[in-house]
């Protein structure tokens, strides 16, 4: 960063993710890392961050609650609650990891000594889970941030084109995970399992079921398990539906594995992409519907196989022909750790996002584009 001072972020997370509870969990072996996503490392490049107060409790949580389900998960009354926090002095920016807490954060932006707003944008880049009423008014949201951040590269054309944003505004900062966490060998490979996990409305899990169970028809014994809390039907002489938080068990849940496996419907916020990562992490190979938004992270035919959406025989092909070669197998999950490691941690995401805090911060106070599109969106 050009600037040398160090740089005082605030960090605006969604509810669930409630960062002052996340030491405890990591101490207890539950998450990686001290914060989530790893934005602790945000230090190691000139960025100190406070967060957002702790979740409140009793009758204040169960308001804020009802606020969230009239507003398709936008986090208003906190933003509200935490606004003397955003605007008290030696705050530099306000980071929000996401819409649900980006779209109120901008819109209060207009208080007097409020800082800069950078938010990240996921779920808004397939519009068609929201009201219109919402999406105009995370439109003229967006419009108002210092800053909007994704982690596909594909979704900063439709932020530019479809919802106006300035150009200039719009940045790339690719997705980590910690690879000290997810590593491999822990666990012995079981050579018949494929597993996968996913809660992403996005998910398609009955095309991966189907898949699994035509492999099983050529190669006997060949099971899956997936951990979700979506409505998923599996026989029982197939395999297995965790309900539960994986935590500490998840890196032997993927390295136990001969295969990762997910499918998705057709998307641009990259669904899967946080399970592809570990799963390479952990030195397995992937099994992954092709869609825009993984793009930035696959390498297809190295570290694992792309298939074509819905498609179940090209799905049951692959993963077959992965696990019936334990060798390739093997080796396309000691590349996709390589490929984690030079690319894809949660360092490399932090120097990415700090770099664009610290243009956001030198930015603030520049004129805007005199863009004036009011898209339908």
């Amino acid at each position: 960063m050009a600037d040398d001072r160090r740089i005082k972020a605030r960090i605006e997370l969604v509810h669930h993710l409630d960062a002052h509870a996340w030491p405890q969990r990591h101490d207890a072996g539950e998450v990686p890392h001290r914060y989530p996503f790893g934005l602790d490392e945000l230090a190691d490049y000139g960025v100190d961050v406070d967060f957002r107060p702790a979740v409140p409790r009793g009758l204040r949580e169960k308001v804020l609650r009802r606020l969230r389900e009239r507003s398709y998960g936008v986090e208003w009354g906190e933003a509200v609650l935490s606004l003397p926090g955003r605007v008290r002095r030696g705050t530099d920016v306000v980071v929000c990891w996401d819409e649900f807490t980006g779209i109120p954060a901008a819109e209060l932006a207009r208080w007097p000594g409020h800082p800069p707003v950078l938010t990240g944008v996921q779920m808004l880049s397939d519009p068609q889970r929201f009201p219109d009423s919402l999406l105009r008014r995370a439109g003229h949201a967006l419009r108002r941030a210092d800053g909007v951040f994704v982690q596909s590269e594909c979704m900063m054309a439709p932020l530019v084109d479809t919802w106006g944003l300035d150009p200039d505004r719009v940045y790339f900062v690719p997705f980590g995970i910690d690879a000290s966490f997810f590593r491999p060998g822990l666990v012995e490979v079981d050579r018949d399992l494929v597993v996968s996990v996913g809660d992403d409305p996005h998910r398609d899990h009955a095309t991966l079921i189907d898949a699994v169970a035509a492999v099983r028809s050529r190669r006997g014994g060949t099971r899956v398990e997936v951990a979700t809390h979506l409505d998923v039907r599996l026989p029982e002489d197939l395999g297995v539906v965790h309900r539960t938080h994986l935590g500490a068990r998840r890196p032997a849940f993927y390295g136990h594995a001969a295969v990762v496996a997910v499918a998705t419907h057709p998307n641009l916020h990259g669904s899967g992409m946080s399970v592809i990562l570990e799963a390479m992490a952990c030195g397995r190979p992937y099994v992954v519907t092709a869609s825009e938004g993984l793009a930035d992270y696959l390498a297809d035919g190295v570290d694992g196989l792309v298939v074509p959406a819905g498609d179940t025989a090209a799905m049951a092909d692959a993963i077959a022909e992965l696990v019936g070669d334990p060798d390739r197998a093997d080796a396309m999950g000691a590349a996709g750790r390589r490929r984690v490691e030079d690319g894809f941690t949660t360092a490399t995401q932090a120097r990415h996002l700090a770099d664009v805090i610290a243009d956001v911060r030198r930015r603030h106070g520049a004129p805007r584009s005199a863009r004036q599109a009011h898209p339908a969106a």
